[in-house]
């Protein structure tokens, strides 16, 4: 009995988790500096804050992508400013990885021209390369010292829709690219949770 409740309240919590992450909005672009990737302006493997004005940051973002390179990125605080005010924060930690970093900031109610944002990374002998483009006009700096361009900035807010909402449109456009429908989506998922019902009843059965 103890058994059948135990796996009971695990797939209850797993269909709780399931939807609560479907309920959730996913982020999308709100806005970019237009700076394009076309390489590498600079590099650190030492403690640095890298500013860079003449931003535009719309009005809703929640989370600034920078575009640095980093297999196991140091934490970075953001600070995103205009007109002398702070407008924004945020901050991610220790481990991040990848072309772009992605950080979580307090949501900006208005949208600022001319802004400023600056990253700090934290003390981590871990080499950032920062991607943009070469260019005079309004470079990154690096502390003090102007980098070789700008660097490539994006604005993320949360979409009106719910991942949940975007699941059948999603379905059906997968189902036209590769034939028979929505369903080709839908048909391995009830396999999945029956497979899943169905190695529960037969351990339960075992256990008896």
């Amino acid at each position: 009995m103890r058994i059948r409740v135990t796996i009971a309240i695990g797939l209850a919590l797993i269909v709780v988790a399931v939807g609560v992450s479907l309920a959730r909005t996913p982020l999308v672009r709100a806005g970019t500096d237009g700076t394009p990737l076309s390489g590498e302006i600079g590099a650190t493997s030492v403690p640095a804050t890298i500013c860079q004005g003449e931003e535009t940051i719309p009005a809703g973002t929640t989370a600034i992508r920078l575009s640095m390179l980093s297999l196991l990125g140091p934490r970075i605080k953001l600070v995103a400013r205009a007109g002398g005010q702070v407008v924004s924060t945020g901050q991610i930690g220790y481990g991040w990885t990848g072309s772009v970093v992605t950080i979580p900031v307090s949501r900006v109610t208005g949208t600022h021209s001319h802004a400023e944002v600056c990253a700090t990374l934290a003390k981590r002998r871990q080499l950032v390369n920062v991607r943009g483009t070469n260019t005079r006009s309004s470079p990154a700096i690096n502390g003090k010292a102007p980098m070789a361009g700008r660097m490539n900035v994006e604005y993320l807010r949360p979409d009106n829709k719910s991942w949940l909402s975007l699941a059948t449109p999603t379905a059906r456009r997968i189902g036209l690219n590769i034939g028979g429908g929505g369903l080709i989506v839908v048909v391995p998922f009830l396999l999945l949770v029956s497979a899943a019902a169905l190695t529960s009843w037969l351990l339960v059965r075992d256990l008896r």
